[in-house]
């Protein structure tokens, strides 16, 4: 089963200082049906000698807005994306089997060059919800955004390989996302385990604000930029929201299978702390934003069994946004 008791902040610390990888291995393991599964980070140098790649990524490709002349250059870009993001190695982790399960749907929109193209991306993650500490066919969704600004070069038969020294606006970014990913699904279950990842995406970000491709990477006014997301999962001053997170995930999500309503309370407790992040430090904060636009219809049809219907009034607060959401929910 999962072990609560190991999941504060100093213990984190400790964790990470084991000099061992089979010590870490033991003090952050949770047993999912039977099976060992690692939930927080290991360090980067302890990896084991075998490790499997961690993505299980399914990649749609839609090229109906641009011409069929240019489409025919782009026949082997899906499965290229997706070999891609599926065989690279984005940690020094052992998954032991269990990869994050995740969908990347693009939409060219436009070539603005000799294989160059504008697209639009539909980026998702989930994992599992465990029940009374064990693993369910049941999945909360962890990341839900729509990245509309993502342009880059593609050459058919092009080789793709990750490059920490050189940029390539393509792999770089999904190197951004893929690290978000993981780090955001480290994080569900155990307090800043995702750290040294939002890190990795945050620096691609400064490394890709330098060059031609340089807009899209840099900071922005937009509703969603990949330099704001970054920047707020690495900067202290937002470390509430990415407590509420972990507990939102690990203390409620996975916990509605046995005391029910206390499960409840943790995550309308931590839904409200990460609303007085926007209503008390950053209104435009990216991160509360997504946070809702991913888990608006998981909150509203969680709630519908609380003890007090009038919660759907505070929800509807939290996140006016989707206010229709949780009136469609509310119980009569």
């Amino acid at each position: 089963m999962r072990h609560r008791e190991d999941r504060n902040e100093n213990e984190y610390d400790e964790r990470h200082a084991c000099s061992s990888f089979l010590e870490l291995v033991y003090s952050n393991t949770m047993m999912r049906s039977g099976y060992t599964s690692i939930c927080a980070a290991i360090i980067l140098f302890a990896a084991a000698p075998s490790l499997g790649q961690e993505l299980q990524c399914d990649v749609t490709v839609k090229t109906e807005a641009i011409s069929s002349a240019v489409r025919d250059y782009l026949k082997d870009f899906e499965a290229d994306v997706e070999r891609y993001i599926n065989s690279t190695r984005f940690t020094n982790e052992d998954m032991l089997g269990e990869k994050i399960v995740c969908n990347i749907d693009i939409f060219f929109k436009a070539q603005t060059g000799e294989n160059r193209y504008q697209v639009q991306a539909f980026i998702g993650s989930q994992r599992p919800v465990y029940v009374n500490d064990e693993r369910t066919e049941q999945a909360t969704p962890v990341l839900r955004l729509l990245d509309e600004k993502w342009e880059f070069i593609y050459i058919p038969g092009q080789r793709m390989r990750q490059d920490d020294f050189v940029f390539d606006p393509l792999t770089d970014f999904l190197d951004f996302y893929a690290y978000l990913i993981i780090g955001l699904d480290l994080e569900s279950y155990t307090l800043n385990a995702g750290a040294a990842y939002f890190q990795k995406a945050f620096s691609i970000c400064q490394q890709g604000a330098s060059t031609s491709f340089g807009g899209e990477w840099q900071q922005q006014l937009s509703a969603y930029s990949r330099y704001a997301i970054a920047e707020e999962l690495s900067n202290p001053k937002y470390a509430v929201i990415k407590e509420a997170f972990t507990a939102y995930h690990f203390d409620g999500i996975d916990n509605l299978g046995g005391d029910q309503q206390q499960a409840l309370n943790v995550m309308l407790n931590s839904i409200e702390k990460i609303y007085r992040v926007r209503r008390t430090l950053n209104p435009l904060s990216v991160l509360v934003k997504q946070f809702f636009n991913t888990k608006n219809r998981e909150i509203a049809d969680a709630f519908k069994t609380y003890h007090d219907p009038r919660v759907f009034e505070k929800l509807g607060e939290f996140d006016p946004e989707h206010l229709s959401v949780y009136r469609e929910h509310q119980p009569n």
